[in-house]
């Protein structure tokens, strides 16, 4: 039973790799913008919509 726990021991680190805080950091930063970019596009496409329309007469 011993060996079975220091077996186990030695394998944990081998299945958890830790991220720094930069490589999480980055992730963020790329998350963030791919929301901008898809709230860019959005808006474009309101801008666009709204150019089309007509003023109504009166």
């Amino acid at each position: 039973m011993d060996s079975l726990h220091s077996v186990m021991r030695s394998l944990r680190p081998a299945q958890k790799r830790k991220r720094d805080h930069l490589t999480v950091f980055r992730e963020f930063l790329s998350h963030l913008d791919r929301v901008s970019k898809a709230n860019d596009a959005r808006e474009g496409k309101a801008v666009r919509k709204a150019r089309g329309r007509k003023a109504p007469k009166g």
